[in-house]
Parts: C-alpha cells; sequence; structure tokens
C-alpha cells in the first residue's frame, strides 16, 4: 500500500497508473477538469485500454462542467455511464487499473484539488480490497444496490457509521483527525466520550459545533 499526499505527489502517480494499464481503467468522477488526467486517459482508449467513467449525476453547482465531461470523453471513445439519483450524492473517487490496483481518494481530479489542496490517497494492490471496489463500481454502474462484502472496505451510507463509530470506540490513547468541517453529531459525541475517558483527542479542521476535550485548529493557509 502507498499513500499519496497531495499537493506533494501532484498528478505523477495517476498519470503513471494510467500510462501502466494494459486491460482496463475504471474511474468514478465527482468533480473533474484536469486536463493532462484527461488527455491520459484518452490516450489509453487509443492504444486499446477499455476505459470505463462513472459520472456523479450532480454536484453543487457543477453540473454542467458534468455533462461537458462526459461529452468529451464519450467523444474519445470512453464508455461512459452516471451515478443514479438515490442519494444525496455519489461522492466516490477511485481508480481501478487492470482490476489490479485500486487508487482510493480524498481528491478530485482537478487543477483545485490535486496542485493547491491538502488531501490524502491510497494506492493498494491487495486482490481482496481491489475485488471489493470493483464489486462497488459495477453496482453504482448498473444502478444496483451495493452491500459490502468486508468489514475493511468502508463504504458510506452501507457501512461507515458501523465501522467508524467502532474505529473511534476502540482508541486507548490517541486520535488524530483531518476533516475540513466535522458536522456529524454522532461522531462528535463518540469523540467526546472518547476524550472524556482520557484519549487525546485532536482535529485539523472545523467542528461544527463546540466539543469539550477535543483540541481542534484549522490547516494553516
Amino acid at each position: 500500500m502507498r499513500a499519496l499526499v497531495q499537493p506533494e505527489d501532484g498528478v505523477a502517480p495517476l498519470l503513471s497508473g494510467i500510462s501502466d494499464a494494459k486491460k482496463s481503467i475504471e474511474i468514478a468522477i465527482f468533480r473533474f477538469d484536469h486536463r493532462e488526467i484527461e488527455s491520459a486517459l484518452e490516450t489509453a482508449v487509443a492504444r486499446g485500454v477499455f476505459v470505463h467513467a462513472l459520472i456523479a449525476y450532480a454536484n453543487r453547482g457543477g453540473e454542467k462542467k458534468l455533462r461537458e465531461a462526459e461529452a468529451r470523453l464519450l467523444a474519445a471513445g470512453v464508455n461512459v455511464a452516471r451515478t443514479s439519483d438515490d442519494l444525496a450524492r455519489y461522492h466516490n473517487k477511485l481508480m481501478i487499473v487492470d482490476r489490479r490496483a485500486l487508487y482510493l481518494m480524498a481528491f478530485n481530479c482537478t487543477h483545485l484539488d490535486i496542485s493547491h489542496s491538502r488531501s490524502f490517497g491510497l494506492v493498494t494492490e491487495d486482490r481482496r480490497i481491489v475485488e471489493e471496489a470493483a464489486k462497488l463500481f459495477e453496482a453504482d454502474t448498473t444502478r444496483q444496490p451495493y452491500t459490502p462484502g468486508r468489514d475493511d472496505f468502508i463504504v458510506s451510507p452501507a457501512n461507515a457509521r458501523a465501522r467508524l463509530s467502532a474505529f473511534i470506540n476502540a482508541a486507548g490513547k490517541q486520535l488524530l483527525i483531518y476533516d475540513g468541517k466535522l458536522t456529524d453529531s454522532k461522531t462528535i459525541s463518540l469523540l467526546q466520550d472518547r476524550a472524556s475517558a482520557g484519549v487525546e483527542v485532536k482535529v485539523i479542521g472545523q467542528l461544527g459545533r463546540r466539543a469539550d476535550g477535543i483540541e481542534a485548529v484549522k490547516l494553516s493557509d
């Protein structure tokens, strides 16, 4: 497993993954304006790689750009699907290369996220995790229900509440959290409980409400 840290790692790991693809690339898109990545996907199609893009049906104020991206990718020969509208949003950002490597990202494929924002990602070739990610991708592409098959692959709203709550409750010494805006009241209450039990709880980001025992600081500009 390999960590990606933005903006330090930049776009290079994603471009490398796309260029290494031999058979298939499956990519989920919530926001997308990075032309180097788009060009790399087009080049992959041209050399015979099956590229499948799952594009969110909507994002806040960005539907026009999503539809424009759809049109460009379709014109380049990318197989395009759109998520359902049964959830408030489909926020996943992932890429699966050859059903061998999973790029799981907190950042979008945009210049702002990749080059100018603090965000993170992981690259893994763990076969079990890659297979579960492919299962999720297929479910969302075909607009079918997704049933989690692994406790170590966390997907909201399917199993995220239970798994993250268990993770927090298991902390015995320290919890360090990056979250630009932590507003979920149940999660904040769990963190307060751990702080009351003597666990050191620190958050880089903004808390949605006052929480005794939790140290929260904004990420420096």
